[in-house]
């Protein structure tokens, strides 16, 4: 690991004997959190999006947004440490927005992939069996969690951190393939030998026996490519992890459409097209890993690998039961076709996440962090937001309705039922991603274990809020839920934050943007439901043009009121110099 001591201006150095910028996935400790603070930002807000695009991309495709390692080059030349050109630095930046751009295609494809298919497998299954599939969805979500000890989190800590050389480091990635297969194997047998169990769990009933067969192998397979995405993170390899994450996803489309769509064999096909795309990825990776690093497990690395990792299960299962429990909840207590057509609109309704949360946390936290050095921080994060809710509240408005629209073209009418739990999806989306904004404080002050905190008590809101609601309204109880966990997420963060570190939000302007957003779409839709189809869509299009004038106007409004007070404010200061 290299130094972190002061050299003096004049002492040559090796480029190794330079500090080194680190990648780990999860909370590293301080003393090396404090060389790039970013980090426990960008990995905090991680550990609470990785689930919120399900259907997208899974926890070990997840993008690491953040500077990727300086590669340790021969002691062939000699550098002095204030004697780096800014060529160099110039090169390192194009080589982070390179990487970046490609994490983010790959944490983009994902979900639009999965846009695609949902119309498609709602064709093509019955409504109950897609109701079915995606409880089995969740639940492989969580056992994959759950069995994967926190290992894919703790090979970045160990490979990157605690490892200098070649031959430790791939005695690392050895140890976590060791781990991963003794793990994910004794689940898969356990669940295939118990698959009636199993069904009557998920169920009520045994009927689905081959199709939770078959998700035990993609819980296995799944597990399995988890050390090869990891490994390419680990050694900032952004184009073979892209397109090989890619490639996996459009294999299981392809095998969709062929298991699906032509053979007709439901669920248990749609389960085997996911675990073909994975079974790509282990054929592309596996092989390599075990020539160059072996089958081994080394007792002091799987140590350190299991203490650092297996504290993260709880926080797995907080996130699995903030986000995804709901489903599994309408399953038992309502019925398979609500839950069918609640995942549908819930897809639908959490496409706000892909078009602006996804690129806001690309860029957010390193500009964090660059913000907070300045002595009006405040000040500007006041501004940031302001704007980024207006641009949130803006798309929130627009997707709910484009959702509305692809709900009624491509979805059979079966699924319409639950048009109207899409905007109810979109603004607990709106909530999440002002809750990623709100988390600024603890970020700057160091504090990101009370992310932990605040999703655990919001998943046991969000159980407690689907135990009571679900029976009474249904698959529009369970968005109810998801939003009131999510307000309240929010809520905690910003109250807690605002004691760490205080920030003007104008949560007064956000409330009326909010409410306001609310009126126009209730009064567009009033208006429309007696209108044709394209009257309907005109009067829509109407609303969103008018809000987002009113946002525009909004924002323009108060920049000039803060001019002018600032004018004000001189204006005085001067006169009371004066007098």
């Amino acid at each position: 690991m290299a130094s972190s001591q002061d050299k003096s201006p004049n002492k040559s150095l090796w480029l190794e004997d330079l500090p080194t910028l680190k990648q780990p996935a999860i909370d590293i400790p301080p003393s090396a959190a404090d060389r790039n603070p970013a980090v426990n930002y960008g990995l905090s807000l991680s550990n609470h999006y990785d689930y919120a695009l399900m259907g997208g991309l899974p926890i070990e495709e997840q993008a690491t947004w953040i500077i990727p390692v300086i590669q340790v080059a021969p002691k062939t030349a000699k550098l002095t440490a204030h004697g780096i050109k800014s060529e160099s630095y110039t090169l390192l930046m194009r080589d982070l927005a390179k990487s970046s751009g490609l994490y983010a295609l790959a944490s983009l494809v994902g979900p639009l992939i999965s846009l695609i298919l949902a119309p498609f497998l709602t064709r093509n299954l019955p409504h109950t069996a897609y109701g079915a599939l995606a409880v089995l969805n969740t639940a492989i979500a969580l056992l994959t969690g759950v069995t994967q000890l926190g290992l894919n989190s703790a090979f970045f800590r160990s490979y990157n951190y605690d490892y200098e050389s070649q031959k430790d480091r791939l005695d690392v990635l050895s140890t976590v393939v060791v781990l991963l297969s003794l793990t994910s194997f004794c689940m898969s047998v356990s669940m295939i030998l118990n698959a009636s169990w199993f069904s009557t769990l998920l169920f009520n009933n045994a009927s689905f026996s081959d199709a939770v067969k078959v998700a035990a192998l993609v819980v296995l397979l799944q597990n399995l490519a988890v050390p090869g995405f990891s490994w390419m993170r680990a050694e900032n390899r952004a184009l073979y992890f892209s397109l090989l994450s890619i490639a996996n996803l459009l294999i299981s489309l392809g095998a969709n459409i062929v298991l699906v769509g032509m053979l007709h064999m439901g669920i248990v096909g749609s389960l085997m097209a996911t675990g073909v795309g994975y079974a790509l990825v282990i054929i592309c990776t596996l092989p390599v890993i075990l020539v160059r690093a072996g089958l081994s497990l080394r007792f002091d690395i799987a140590r350190g690998l299991l203490s650092f990792g297996v504290p993260n299960i709880f926080a797995i299962v907080s996130v699995w039961v903030l986000q995804l429990s709901d489903r599994f909840l309408l399953g038992r207590i309502g019925s398979l076709a609500q839950t069918a057509s609640y995942s549908v609109a819930y897809t639908l309704g959490s496409v706000v996440s892909v078009v602006v949360l996804s690129p806001f946390t690309l860029a957010w936290p390193s500009t964090l962090f660059n913000i907070a050095k300045k002595d009006n921080a405040q000040h500007v994060f006041k501004l940031v937001f302001r704007w980024y809710s207006i641009v949130l509240f803006f798309a929130a408005f627009a997707l709910t309705l484009v959702g509305t629209i692809a709900l009624y073209l491509f979805f059979p009418p079966v699924y319409r039922e639950a048009v109207s739990v899409i905007p109810i999806i979109v603004v607990s989306t709106v909530f999440f991603s002002v809750y990623t904004f709100f988390t600024t404080g603890q970020s700057i002050k160091r504090k990101t274990w009370f992310n932990s905190i605040f999703t655990t008590l919001a998943a046991l809101a969000n159980l407690g809020f689907n135990l009571v609601l679900i029976p009474l309204y249904g698959a529009m109880g369970s968005a109810l839920s998801t939003l009131l966990a999510y307000i309240l997420l929010a809520l905690i963060t910003y109250l807690v934050n605002q004691r760490l570190y205080p920030i003007p939000y104008e949560v007064g302007i956000f409330t009326v943007e909010l409410l306001v957003g609310i009126a126009f779409y209730v009064g567009s839709s009033m208006l429309a439901s007696g209108q044709g189809t394209y009257g309907a869509w005109s009067i829509s299009l109407g609303a969103l043009v008018v809000y987002g004038g009113f946002l525009l106007l909004l924002g323009g409004w108060l920049s000039n009121r803060n001019k002018a007070l600032l004018l004000l404010g001189r204006w005085l200061s001067n006169r009371y110099e004066v007098l």
